[in-house]
């Protein structure tokens, strides 16, 4: 559920929307962009007599009636409710569309954020690994098909839960990792598609004609304003509960509160005889949205096959063009197809088998490990060291993302510390130098930012937003989880569509 999750720069029906730059592999879809219909269904604690099941029913029979698909997100839980209470019926309509997961446990604490308050980075990703892993098989048992996304359930987030996706190949909807120009990004080793939806939110609209008609109405002139010139964008249709509810149903696990299902208060309701108005409303934005020409819908499974190519090499040529850029920055750069992690490796990589086979290689296989697990230090404490120290660092370097899977934070020479920027700034010189055979005695050794700061601070408030999630007790600590963020976007490059 992501309705209640405030964050500053929403607008009342567009919430966040990027503009995509072409990329050289890019391919794009013929003239129409890609919209996903998404909706989050979540309500496992309304008594079954207020009708809350039939709804997502009636919409996915409403969406197949009229050749449309999207994307459902479901609560674990709310589908083994669904499983408990015998409804075959919404499961095998809703099943004829994409589904995909909205958190195991949904609003039940500890929430995801919770748990990885203060949780290590393989403590957090085994964590996660296990309850979401088990939360994907309950919906593939379930549904008949392994989901393809998890999508964040309000303020629920942490970089290992990515990384637990990443390895158990799924991708991270919602996320509030982007790039400028690009909703689809590679980051901690998944795919992740930001944002909570560009526009839609049609929850409190469906149920009165006066509210729905000019809703509707804006999209003529809303859609073609913010599908334009963008990879992707996503049409958050509603919460299929909050179509018939006034209040979200987890009011009841407000700040904190973990009421047992006796302690379960049914939100208040609108109308029934309302919902025969809904179903009519939802038919007509989907058959509006169906019949448009400008817009491709599809599923975040559909894009997450799109989207799942990278390239497992990289050239001599185009790495050393890369390593004159970082120099001549005197940053992290994150390249259209390359993490500055994967840089990082490439460049020791390439350093180190120059060193040991007396010859540059002609391309590098891409490793792709997380980023550092502490802060590395910007001002290396020592500023020259001999060039041929550059090679046993590079060594070193490989042999720590072998053992540990990420990179190293700092690595030192005669008890001083270099931290993992000042790392790949001399990586990058020392490769420029022993491709053209002009190495020096002397490498100096230059102050580097700790991570990559493109787009950080759009990211790191969305991040921090996570905090004023309603459920989430007020004194929740989003520090450690900030700084991990931080720390893994040395993992951050763009995602680009290739052909089916």
């Amino acid at each position: 559920m992501m309705g209640k999750l405030v964050i500053p720069v929403l607008g009342a029906l567009l919430l966040l929307t990027f503009q995509c730059a072409t990329g050289p592999e890019e391919v794009v879809s013929g003239s129409r962009t890609p919209v996903v219909i998404c909706f989050d269904v979540e309500d496992y604690t309304s008594p079954e007599s207020v009708g809350m099941d039939d709804i997502p029913k009636w919409m996915a029979e409403i969406m197949t009636e009229e050749g449309v698909t999207g994307s459902f997100f479901m609560i674990g839980e709310k589908a083994r409710m669904l499983e408990r209470r015998g409804r075959e019926d919404v499961i095998r309509a809703m099943a004829r569309h994409d589904i995909g997961s909205h958190t195991n446990f949904g609003s039940i604490h500890p929430t995801v954020t919770e748990i990885l308050e203060y949780a290590s980075w393989d403590e957090g990703l085994n964590i996660m690994f296990e309850n979401e892993g088990a939360g994907i098989n309950e919906l593939e048992r379930i549904y008949g098909r392994r989901p393809a996304n998890l999508a964040r359930h309000g303020g629920s987030y942490g970089p290992q839960l990515i990384g637990a996706l990443g390895k158990l190949g799924a991708g991270y909807v919602y996320s509030p990792v982007s790039l400028p120009g690009h909703n689809i990004v590679w980051f901690c080793n998944a795919l992740n598609f930001h944002g909570e939806g560009n526009f839609g939110f049609f929850d409190d609209a469906y149920y009165r004609d006066d509210l729905f008609d000019p809703m509707l109405l804006g999209l003529d002139s809303l859609i073609p304003s913010q599908t334009r010139d963008i990879d992707m964008v996503a049409f958050f249709a509603c919460h299929p509960s909050k179509v018939r509810s006034i209040q979200f149903w987890d009011f009841n696990y407000y700040y904190g509160a973990n009421p047992g299902p006796e302690e379960w208060q049914t939100p208040e309701l609108r109308p029934l005889e309302s919902m025969e108005t809904a179903k009519k409303n939802f038919r007509r934005l989907i058959r509006y949205l169906g019949d448009r020409e400008d817009i491709e819908l599809t599923t975040y499974r559909e894009l997450a096959e799109r989207y799942s190519t990278q390239r497992k090499e990289i050239t001599a040529d185009e790495l050393e063009r890369l390593a004159g850029i970082i120099l001549e920055e005197k940053k992290i750069i994150i390249d259209d197809h390359y993490s500055p992690a994967e840089l990082f490796c490439a460049m020791a990589d390439a350093v180190s088998q120059s060193h040991t086979n007396g010859e540059v290689p002609d391309q590098v296989k891409i490793r792709r490990p997380y980023g550092p697990l502490e802060m590395p230090p910007v001002d290396p404490e020592l500023k020259h060291i001999p060039s041929r120290s550059i090679f046993l660092l590079a060594e070193e370097a490989i042999r720590y993302v072998v053992h540990t899977g990420h990179l190293p934070a700092h690595l030192q020479i005669d008890d001083q510390k270099i931290g993992t920027g000042s790392l790949l700034a001399l990586f990058s010189d020392g490769y420029i130098k022993t491709r053209n055979q002009v190495l020096t005695d002397q490498a100096e050794v230059i102050p580097m930012e700790p991570f990559p700061s493109v787009n950080e601070p759009q990211i790191i408030r969305e991040v921090e937003s996570c905090k004023s999630w309603p459920v989430h007790r007020e004194n929740l600590d989003m520090t450690h989880l900030v700084e991990m963020t931080r720390l893994q976007l040395w993992t951050l490059k763009p995602a680009w569509a290739t052909s089916q």
